[in-house]
């Protein structure tokens, strides 16, 4: 299909695909346009040829024998035509065209388009041969939207079809929503023995008949994957029903017609899209794997339903989701409205104006501005929920479920009745978009059922397999078993035995305060500047080791100095010359002091450092102690610890369970924050004993690392390399903080620390 494309768009084109697909045919490039519309209506022949919805190879035979390259493009055109022409309405049709039947639906009507016949080269004729030539029948056309989305892209062509969705991703999020009940129930039914014939039956055409009265929405439904594999599943189900009252009505002879038996359609399933491609790409996908379908059925027990001239198809609106009313897009039933997808991964500092715009529409007074743009969608889903019953599940970025938006996207969902039905916990799901890294998720379903047994899985390895877990407690909002809280920021600590971590110092200078290592020779040189050198860290020079330098006059500064050096004349100069530029007024007002750094928060004495952000396999915080003279930048931040208390807490398995569980990340990495992960860290009232032992423990760690003075805290918290003293440390260490925090021993899984902790939680905070 790569090949066909390039052979009548050119080999140059390369365009955007998935979320940044043209929103509009006017948006896209005209050739394109026109070679897209093309290939959608040749893969309905292509499929149509091997699907029987016509007799064998029919379009096959039509290209080989009645076209050559010079008339392939107004033979097709014709054919196009005539497949659009109700049989009572034609008129004089050639042979070779008249056995195709009228199809409808839209598909091959090209009333408004430009008719400008598009004309093939010999090359270009042998592609659609050679696509004619595939058995089509063998691929799901839960792949199609992707495969002919990715055509467009130069990149996707060259990788052979690498970013499909994956279907096992795709059923992670249907089978818990709804598919794994309704098979259940299909299954229970079917394997029913107790009971009258008469009460079996009964109950069996029940249930197939309320397959027809729910509604199934996908709000981002791309070319329509999971409408796709939704509605093949829900016909498995149901033929399998079909097929179990037939027997017990001792029918299991082939019917002539199944039609009247045959209840769930393909006009049940409704989805939005805001690419123009891939919502007709959905709607034909759909029609095809409903005939796939039918044939599926017609082996088993009869006659396939006839659906040609297409007359019931799914709906898909083009439009953008967060500004559609979902209300009128899909009607109220008698049964349950299912709503599902893989709304965009927009993140909170990536959004455009305009989806500003949408996310303030759709949240209202509910928006805090710290929500993802994918959230939006949960909005929407309330509101079209509200009166009716229903359930809804997303494939989103695993951040709505950590850190500061946590509150803000579950607060409402809370208020509404909402609660999780389902999740899956951080794994990485494949992206259809060539050359992008697989996106770290999560999979979260709601329900408002109190009664609705809750089930959990975690991914032991981010692209492993799922182990579901047991859920005792319920799943709260962190995706964890335990009391259902959300963690809120706070200005100063809710432990009485934690004191204030603030951020270091802001330089705002343009680098010109900071003196790299290349650098320092030059600036040592000049003995006015040398006064004011100070060792300078962030959060990278604390855990590699690396040096680097700062000025420092907010001690014992002597304002002549300015003017005596010129290392240091030159680099403040540039340093006001950079803040009055600033937009920022806080920043336009430091310039009047360039020589300081905008924000000093420097510690006058030692004081224990914390990095900002961690890599997230780390087993422990790297924290360390740093003497004031040594400056902390903006991304570590610092504590007074005269006694080693807060080292102890911060190095301990059980903070960093905290952090992983209520932290926000920097990709994945894990992000330190003050008000949110430290201050809420909940370590409850401790007596002078188990005080003294945490203090103890974390020398012991400390003692553990001078045992290898050479190496950083990058080698010695190696993932897969720790010394055994050094973990022989940590454990000790772990066994005061966990007895610490109510456990009776030392815990031996995150899952043990986190009951304690969000229990601790709600203790100091739900409880006064």
């Amino acid at each position: 299909m790569a090949n066909l494309f390039t052979a009548m768009a050119g080999d140059e084109v390369d365009e955007d695909v998935a979320d940044e697909a043209p929103t509009n045919p006017e948006d896209e490039d005209e050739d394109v346009q026109r070679t897209s519309v093309f290939l959608t209506r040749l893969l309905f022949l292509l499929f149509g040829d091997d699907a029987g919805l016509w007799e064998q190879d029919l379009f096959y035979r039509f290209v080989l024998d009645h076209t050559t390259s010079e008339n392939l493009g107004s033979q097709i055109d014709a054919l196009f035509d005539v497949l659009n022409t109700p049989e009572s309405k034609r008129r004089r049709v050639p042979e070779s065209m008249a056995a195709f039947p009228y199809v409808n639906g839209s598909l091959f009507d090209r009333g408004g388009e430009d008719r400008t016949t598009t004309f093939f080269s010999p090359e270009m004729r042998h592609a659609l041969l050679e696509a004619c030539r595939f058995q089509w029948t063998d691929i799901s056309p839960a792949i199609f939207g992707s495969l002919f989305q990715l055509v467009k892209s130069k990149e996707a062509r060259r990788l052979d079809g690498e970013h499909y969705t994956s279907e096992t991703n795709i059923l992670k999020t249907l089978g818990p929503l709804f598919l794994d009940e309704l098979r259940a129930e299909a299954d229970r039914l079917i394997s029913a023995k107790t009971g009258s014939m008469r009460k079996q039956l009964e109950n069996l055409r029940a249930f197939r008949d309320s397959l027809a009265t729910h509604v199934f929405m996908d709000p981002a439904c791309g070319s329509g994957n999971f409408l796709i594999v939704a509605y093949r599943e829900l016909r498995k189900i149901e033929t399998d029903v079909i097929v179990a009252i037939r027997e017990r009505e001792g029918n299991t002879g082939l019917a002539l017609d199944i039609t009247w038996e045959q209840k769930l359609s393909i006009g049940q399933f409704y989805g939005i899209e805001l690419n123009w491609w891939p919502a007709k790409i959905a709607e034909t996908a759909m029609f095809l794997v409903d005939h796939q379908a039918n044939r599926e059925l017609a082996d088993r027990v009869g006659l396939a339903p006839e659906r040609l001239p297409i007359t019931i198809t799914a709906h898909i609106t083009h439009d953008n989701a967060l500004a559609v009313d979902w209300v009128e897009v899909v009607p109220q039933v008698s049964g349950t409205t299912y709503v599902f997808g893989n709304p965009p991964f927009i993140g909170q500092f990536t959004k455009t104006a305009e989806q500003k715009q949408d996310m303030q529409r759709v949240w209202g007074k509910d928006y805090d501005g710290y929500l993802d743009y994918v959230t939006g969608w949960h909005a929407q889903v309330m509101r079209l929920l509200a009166k009716r019953r229903g359930e809804f599940a997303y494939v989103t970025t695993n951040s709505i479920t950590q850190g500061q938006p946590v509150p803000a996207l579950f607060g409402p969902l809370i208020r509404e009745g909402w609660r999780i039905k389902f999740a899956h916990r951080t794994f990485a799901w494949d992206s259809e978009a060539p050359g992008k890294a697989a996106v770290h998720c999560v999979i979260v379903g709601f329900t408002r059922d109190r009664g609705v047994k809750q089930r959990l899985w975690d991914y032991p390895e981010v692209k492993g397999d799922p182990v579901e877990l047991t859920v005792d407690q319920g799943i709260n909002a962190y995706l964890i078993d335990g009391p259902q809280v959300l963690v809120t920021k706070t200005m100063k600590p809710i432990s009485p035995v934690l004191s204030v971590a603030t951020r270091g110092s802001q330089p705002t200078d343009g680098g010109n305060l900071i003196v790299e290592v290349d650098e320092y020779d030059e600036v040592a040189a000049d003995p006015i500047a040398a006064k004011y050198l100070r060792p300078f860290r962030m959060g990278k020079e604390l855990v590699r080791g690396l040096d680097r330098w700062c000025l420092w006059m907010a001690d014992d500064f002597t304002p002549s100095d300015l003017d005596r050096s010129p290392v240091l004349k030159e680099r403040v100069a540039a340093v006001e010359k950079m803040r009055l530029s600033s937009k920022k007024k806080a920043t336009q007002e430091s310039a009047a002091t360039p020589y300081l750094f905008q924000e000093n928060r420097q510690p006058a004495e030692d004081y224990v450092a914390i990095p900002a952000v961690v890599s997230e396999s780390r087993k422990y915080y790297t924290a360390a102690y740093l003497e004031s003279g040594v400056i902390a930048g903006n991304k570590l931040y610092v504590a007074d610890d005269p006694d080693g208390l807060l080292f102890g807490l911060i190095s301990s398995s059980m903070f960093i369970t905290w952090q992983r569980a209520v932290g926000g990340r920097l990709k994945s990495d894990l992000n330190f924050a003050n008000t949110l992960t430290w201050n809420t860290f909940p370590v409850p009232e401790l007596d002078e004993q188990t005080r003294q032992r945490i203090i103890d423990a974390g020398k012991k760690v400390l003692e553990a690392r001078k045992l290898r003075p050479e190496l950083s805290l990058a080698e010695h918290y190696h993932p897969r390399g720790m010394a055994r003293e050094l973990l022989k440390a940590h454990d000790a260490l772990d066994k005061e903080v966990d007895k610490a925090m109510g456990a009776a021993r030392k815990l031996t899984t995150e899952r043990q620390r986190q009951e304690f902790l969000f229990e601790n939680y709600a203790r100091m905070t739900y409880e006064g």
